[in-house]
């Protein structure tokens, strides 16, 4: 998928710093990270079958919550 749109969006400089670390560790860029998360987000979104809900805040910074932990966990055991 090529990626050709861009998106832009405002942050506070703590969930940017957690972002940055993180694309660090993975070396990968922060955009990278930042479209799994998106891309992660829209697949169980569409597997899930989520027609009547809303997306709602709460449950998207629960999910970028998740998986920052999930890739703290898979790094840590890698390490090991």
């Amino acid at each position: 998928m090529a990626l050709d749109a861009q998106i832009n969006f405002r942050t506070s400089s703590e969930v940017k710093k957690q972002i940055e670390e993180m694309a660090f560790n993975r070396n990968i860029k922060p955009s990278q990270l930042i479209n799994e998360i998106v891309m992660d987000f829209l697949s169980r979104r569409d597997k899930a079958s989520y027609d009547s809900e809303k997306i709602n805040l709460e449950t998207v910074y629960q999910m970028v919550t998740n998986q920052g932990k999930r890739i703290e966990m898979l790094e840590k055991k890698s390490v090991a």
